[in-house]
């Protein structure tokens, strides 16, 4: 049986949904800080902004292959060779292939829409395809 692709709404959706989360976090993490109004603590505090967010995507995705998001638009990021998900998988595209997916204009999230498959250039990195569950 042929899994059904997730489209470029429904990654759009969760996509947002995941950021809202993120900023949740970041927003409480920015007030704890702005109460000390310091330099230093600023730098360390959006140093912690950004392992939290590899940290939330590389963990969900890389143990379960869905994000709070995911889980909510009900698809997931699975891998071409039906092998399980990994973190270093995770890793490779939630980390350097979004990164390099978002370098031209973000035209690498929109290549799902010309691509026979659906993937996007962080999926074609790291091999792997989202599917509706």
């Amino acid at each position: 049986m042929t899994p059904t692709l997730a489209g470029f709404w429904r990654r759009l959706s969760a996509a947002a949904i995941d950021g809202l989360i993120i900023f949740g976090i970041n927003l409480v993490l920015g007030s704890i800080t702005a109460l000390i109004n310091s330099n230093a603590v600023g730098i360390i505090a959006n140093l912690l902004s950004l392992a939290i967010s590899i940290t939330y995507y590389v963990y969900f995705i890389g143990s379960r292959g869905q994000t709070p998001g995911k889980i909510a638009l009900k698809i997931k990021v699975v891998r071409i060779d039906t092998l399980p998900m990994t973190y270093m998988t995770a890793f490779l595209r939630e980390v350097v292939g979004k990164f390099l997916s978002g370098l031209v204009f973000a035209l690498g999230y929109f290549w799902m829409i010309w691509d026979k498959n659906k993937q996007t250039w962080h999926d074609h990195l790291a091999k792997t395809q989202v599917v509706r569950v």
